[in-house]
């Protein structure tokens, strides 16, 4: 293990203790036995590059059909995958809009089998290799990664891959996500990676030892040939592509896509201000019942054209699913460029590649060694995905073309699983994915989208509701959008999705949850440049209803509130596997995402509509908005008036940020520039200020730090309890220690300024220092 703080050149990245991470030289590695096609056309015409840039495309998502078509996995008609088609070295041309992170290893599994089988057992035309150990590049076991490569006379020309979500490979819990796991060893199987398919003939015998470690073996069956008929559908479009346009125009268009997507990001990273934008959050329960909270740091640091990413500040790794491998770590911050920077490059992921650098300190939550127990730990990898949005977010407003293109963090993805068996002795097991119905964040100029899906994944579907009738003994009682929901600002977050449902025609049933963050105790999509957070997830079982009654009298319940019933209890982040029985119903709610700008800034009538929709609570647009509606649907001006004085007032009388922290970092004399002031927050600008280089209020012009300090040393704060968010209680039903929220304003003008929630004991966070 390593020791927190090693120096890098200690570290040894070849996927044993330590993920693998391609060194330098690693090319040297590659036996002279595997040749590569590298030759290229000298030129390409526009047109011809545009109809093969849009070719690949749709050969990545006609990739995806496959899998969607052969299998009969609600997993995959949910869309729990993502595929690539890479160079002949491993980069990352072009990946597809499904979730973002899950095959950023395929570059790691390329290069791994490159530089470990090109001698022996050897890379050959008709092979395809499968792996899912999260060491080498797989998001977690159950995230199977699938890799072929494509020979052109005779050389290895490119490579295709997916990633996708196998329902069960064993373990110790149904469904692959053990919560309490306290290392690998009791986790599903890890697969290192294994050729499966050679020179075109399917290992039988691998495939069964494959298969025997599943509880549903014909379904792991069916799903693992969608995939290798995935990756074999798109080798056959790309030959017959190169066979259309000739190879070598063929290298040069996926040559060209990666260098006009290196260069578009270089060119977006250099408008920005180098700058540090960190964001601090915590896991929750590093085992079912823990009462602690684990922090998380990511730290990305813009300098001239290049992006570097650290985790500095991130608890070690302990026992229990808490963490991810170092392959997430990347990830994220891939996929998260693809969608904000690099939008308009149809996923060239490695073209951003090229431009960032990854230096996290290995044994740590965000970077875990073996043999941490990570599979049950992948709902962190969708938090820390929407948390560092919002750094991407910070980054983008400081250029006003960018920051048209910003969007704040969506919910998180609060994960449950049911597992048992039917009324004819048959096991099931599937995720309710329903929580893909997450609300999208605000953006500088408008509201989320309602349930409009995770932002990991841009494509996300909902499975239909007789589909899981017809797999899985429950029935869907409801679906609809949930009031108070989306995080209240300037403009606010989309809402999200509340679902009921209850056991029917099952013999046994246990519900699995297992939700990131804090996104069951505290809050889920935090919010933007004043905008609030979302509020928390939930689970919930009632038992004993008299849901049976009101089927017998015609009537399907459209809200938990028309039942009666016995026991009710709330779950936790995690658990175990809690009885559903005959006549119990679950709730389920995933919230929406968080909000842009200082609430009292949003125009009443817009409040009213929400009021009216169903969106907000009347109670929420009088205690966030400040904003009165009457019973007959309509602003009552004055009160509203009224109501938004007594608001501002009351944060006249927040306490100053040097008061509560004392000095937030080093004292710092930044020289005037001479240049014209610059926007670099909703609310907050860079200008000069006589002889030096300040940070003042947007609004009033009120000095609020250096330039090179934190903005926040010149604001007021307010420290209160989580629970002063519409529809969240008290986080100390699940925690020990004591959370916050901080609200930060303008001593002199009270716009709020940025919203933080840490522990009580945590200094005022940095989100943004610039250099």
């Amino acid at each position: 293990m390593t020791t927190i703080g090693a120096s890098a050149e200690d570290v040894v990245w070849d996927g044993l203790i330590h993920s693998y991470r391609p060194a330098d030289d690693w090319q040297t590695r590659v036996s002279p036995k595997l040749k590569l096609a590298t030759q290229a056309a000298d030129d390409i015409d526009p047109v011809t590059f545009e109809v093969l840039r849009n070719r690949l495309w749709t050969i990545n998502i006609a990739h995806g059909d496959t899998l969607t078509r052969m299998s009969g996995s609600p997993v995959f008609q949910g869309l729990d995958f993502n595929m690539s088609i890479l160079t002949e070295d491993g980069e990352a041309v072009m990946s597809a809009p499904f979730v973002q992170y899950l095959n950023s290893g395929a570059p790691l599994v390329v290069r791994y089998l490159m530089e470990h089988f090109s001698d022996a057992p050897g890379i050959e035309e008709g092979d395809v290799y499968l792996a899912s150990d999260p060491w080498i590049g797989a998001a977690h076991q159950m995230d199977v990664c699938v890799a072929a490569p494509l020979f052109i006379d005779g050389e290895l020309f490119a490579w295709v891959s997916n990633a996708a979500h196998q329902y069960d490979l064993g373990g110790i819990v149904p469904g692959g996500w053990p919560q309490n796991a306290p290392d690998v060893y009791s986790d599903p199987v890890m697969f290192r990676p294994f050729k499966l398919i050679e020179r075109g003939i399917l290992r039988d015998d691998l495939e069964q030892m494959y298969r025997r470690q599943s509880r549903m073996p014909d379904m792991v069956a069916l799903d693992m040939r969608a995939q290798l008929a995935g990756c074999q559908f798109a080798i056959r479009r790309l030959r017959e592509t190169c066979d259309e346009f000739g190879a070598g125009v063929v290298k040069a268009a996926m040559r060209r896509i990666l260098d006009n997507a290196q260069l578009a990001f270089a060119r977006k990273l250099e408008r920005i201000p180098d700058c540090t934008v960190s964001d601090v959050f915590y896991f929750d329960e590093e085992m079912p019942g823990d009462r602690k909270t684990h922090r998380v740091q990511f730290n990305l640091t813009k300098r001239g054209d290049r992006l570097i990413v650290d985790n500095a500040g991130t608890d070690a790794q302990g026992i229990g699913p808490n963490g991810f491998t170092f392959v997430n770590f990347m990830g994220i911050v891939l996929g998260l460029s693809a969608l904000t920077l690099l939008h308009e490059h149809t996923f060239s992921v490695g073209g951003a590649y090229r431009q960032i650098d990854f230096h996290p300190t290995p044994g740590t939550l965000t970077c875990c060694d073996y043999p941490a127990a990570v599979s049950g730990g992948v709902m962190n990898i969708i938090d820390s995905f929407v948390r560092v949005q919002n750094s991407f977010a910070r980054l983008m407003a400081c250029d006003p073309e960018l920051k048209r293109d910003l969007v704040v963090c969506g919910a998180d993805h609060p994960l449950l699983v049911l597992a048992g068996t039917d009324d004819r002795g048959s096991f099931f097991g599937t995720a309710v994915l329903e929580a893909v119905g997450a609300g999208g964040g605000s953006r500088a100029h408008a509201d989320g989208v309602d349930t409009t899906g995770l932002v990991i994944a841009p494509m996300t579907k909902m499975p239909n509701v007789e589909d899981t009738e017809q797999y899985y003994p429950v029935l869907m009682m409801y679906r609809t959008e949930a009031t108070d929901t989306g995080g209240p600002g300037r403009y606010r977050g989309g809402v999200g999705i509340e679902v009921a449902f209850t056991p029917y025609r099952s013999a046994q049933m246990e519900a699995i949850t297992n939700a990131g963050g804090q996104g069951v105790s505290t809050n889920q999509a935090m919010g933007l440049f004043g905008g609030l957070p979302s509020p928390t997830a939930e689970y919930q079982v009632f038992g004993g209803t008299d849901v049976a009654q009101h089927w017998k009298a015609g009537h399907m319940p459209r809200s938990v509130a028309e039942l009666t019933y016995g026991e009710h209890h709330r779950l936790r982040t995690k658990s175990n596997g809690t009885p559903l029985e005959d006549g119990d119903v679950m709730k389920m709610v995933c919230c929406g995402g968080g909000g842009y700008g200082d609430p009292l800034e949003r125009e009443p009538h817009r409040v009213a509509d929400d009021v009216a929709g169903g969106y907000v609570s009347a109670a929420a647009g009088s205690d966030l908005y400040g904003v009165v509606v009457g019973d007959d649907g309509r602003v009552d001006d004055e009160a509203t008036r009224a109501r938004r004085e007594e608001i501002r007032s009351e944060r006249r009388t927040w306490t100053p940020v040097a008061e509560r922290f004392g000095r937030i970092g080093d004292e710092n004399v930044s020289a005037a520039t001479g240049e014209p002031p610059r926007s670099v927050h909703e609310y907050v600008v860079a200008r000069d200020d006589g002889d030096r280089r300040v940070l003042a209020c947007a609004r009033c012009d009120a000095v609020l730090s250096d330039y090179r300090a934190s903005y926040k040393r010149g604001l007021a704060v307010s420290e209160t309890g989580v629970e002063i968010l519409p529809r969240v209680e008290n986080p100390n039903f699940f925690l020990d220690e004591d959370m916050v929220l901080r609200r930060y304003c303008c001593p002199s003008c009270q716009v709020l300024m940025t919203v933080e929630i840490a522990r009580r004991s945590e200094p005022a966070l940095n989100e943004i220092l610039f250099l």
